[in-house]
């Protein structure tokens, strides 16, 4: 299906923790065809020009009476924009572009996989786990890593979902102190390997999660953060490295977000 451009009304816009938020926008086409790992182009009215589209993952759709009405974004209020975004009110309106990039993917008779999300990257985990628990009978390990227990989301709806949670804070605030991949080492170790990881997070900590996998001989996903201008590869602004001998670059908006990892150099 081909991306939708639209002026799409705020359900609402709920306030979840000192800078995180979460938005549900009305446009039950786009809500219909995105896939875990997508992502939409958001443009707020009346930013001072020029103020280039920001991206976000589809958290997750929104469902009423068993009807598509919309989805939600699970934000964090990091600069200008998403301060802008933090205050508008159900019926205000964005300028929404999207579904984009390529999502997330698993096998048929998935048996166990591990998700590692590092703070606001839960975003797109969760709609995959959503879609992981209805569509396969895998057993799931989150692993949630933040700086304090406010960067730490979705854990409770994690949980309801029948997920084993596995949390650090590099503050000692909550769960183990330090950093979430030292723990997805040991549980490979002592629990036995995965089917697949799935990861989505700072760079760093995709790195590290990239290395266990190699390790390991796990498969593994990893959706990329990076600063997008356009979402179609046009402006060349999001490039990341091959991993392949003959090098080049892939660009995140249009051949990822979400990428093999033995596929980028990170």
């Amino acid at each position: 299906m081909m991306p939708i451009q639209d002026a799409v009304s705020i359900l609402y816009n709920k306030k979840i923790g000192p800078d995180y938020f979460r938005m549900a926008l009305g446009c039950p086409a786009l809500a219909g065809s995105a896939r875990p790992g997508q992502f939409v182009m958001v443009r707020v009215p009346g930013m001072p020009v020029p103020f280039l589209r920001r991206p976000f993952s589809v958290h997750r759709p929104l469902m009423e009476g068993g009807e598509v009405i919309g989805f939600e974004l699970l934000y964090k209020v990091v600069g200008q924009g998403t301060r802008v975004m933090s205050e508008m009110k159900a019926g205000d309106l964005l300028d929404v572009l999207g579904p984009l990039g390529n999502g997330f993917s698993y096998p048929k008779g998935l048996n166990r996989a591990f998700l590692v999300a590092g703070g606001v990257g839960v975003a797109s985990l969760y709609y995959l786990a959503q879609r992981l628990s209805e569509d396969s009978a895998a057993g799931m390990t989150i692993f949630l890593g933040g700086c304090s227990a406010a960067d730490i989301l979705c854990e409770k709806a994690f949980r309801a979902m029948g997920a084993l949670v596995m949390i650090t804070t590099e503050d000692c605030s909550l769960g183990e102190t330090g950093f979430i991949t030292p723990v997805v080492d040991k549980t490979i170790h002592g629990d036995g390997k995965p089917d697949v990881i799935f990861a989505c997070g700072p760079l760093p900590m995709l790195k590290a999660v990239g290395d266990i996998a190699a390790a390991h001989g796990v498969p593994c996903q990893l959706s990329l953060e990076s600063a997008m201008a356009c979402g179609f590869g046009v402006c060349l602004g999001c490039a990341v490295e091959r991993a392949s001998a003959d090098g080049g670059y892939w660009h995140v908006c249009k051949d990822g977000p979400v990428f093999d990892s033995r596929d980028v150099r990170i």
